[in-house]
């Protein structure tokens, strides 16, 4: 006869074994992508809620569905990733006027495709400044090619060569603050590798 007690211990052990295998960066990846679909990141309290919701929808789904290890997955470096934060949501906070201004204003607003590439070959940080560059508003991420390491993004107000190489100036300081804040010592060596100075334009 099975003891009621040694299974129910059982199950607890096992229920905490597949908890423990819940990678919280994919948690909060999964996270962002349903703020996303649910337009989450506007300045309201709803949104607090939204997050919180998603986060725990995106555990339940691992749980239910383990995901296997992601090598080399992250390495966070808190000053770098409180340095990415402040960035991104300044960004979002003056493009949320600046596309509020357009839209206010007569005449038509121009726009234009840009391709850059990254200077990591590493699908994380390519996703990560992916989703940073669709939540910022008025740019969106058209296509992704990982063999040549390309980001397509569709930039509202890039109606001229300058306004191009301000859009494509932003995108790689977005992406070398990503990989400062969260990429691996080798991510990090090959932005440096790319770029020297550690410097971009604009």
């Amino acid at each position: 006869m099975i003891d009621p007690s040694a299974e129910k211990k059982a199950r607890v052990a096992a229920f905490r074994r597949r908890l423990g295998k819940v990678q919280v960066p994919i948690a909060l990846g999964m996270t962002l992508v349903w703020m996303l679909l649910f337009n989450g990141f506007q300045w309201r309290w709803e949104s607090l809620g939204l997050f919180v919701l998603g986060f725990l929808v995106s555990v339940t789904i691992m749980l239910v569905f383990p995901l296997p290890p992601i090598v080399p997955g992250f390495r966070f470096h808190p000053l770098s990733l409180a340095h990415m934060l402040v960035h991104i949501l300044g960004k979002m906070f003056t493009a949320s006027f600046r596309v509020t201004a357009w839209t206010l204003s007569p005449g038509e607003v121009h726009s234009s495709v840009i391709g850059l590439r990254m200077r990591t070959q590493s699908d994380l940080m390519m996703v990560c400044t992916a989703i940073a560059s669709s939540i910022i508003p008025g740019t969106v991420v058209v296509e992704v090619t990982r063999d040549e390491w390309m980001l397509y993004l569709h930039v509202l107000g890039a109606s001229d060569e300058k306004g191009i190489e301000e859009a494509r100036a932003d995108v790689m300081r977005l992406e070398r603050l990503i990989v400062r804040a969260l990429g691996t010592r080798e991510d990090i060596d090959m932005l440096e590798a790319a770029h020297p100075s550690g410097k971009e334009r604009g």
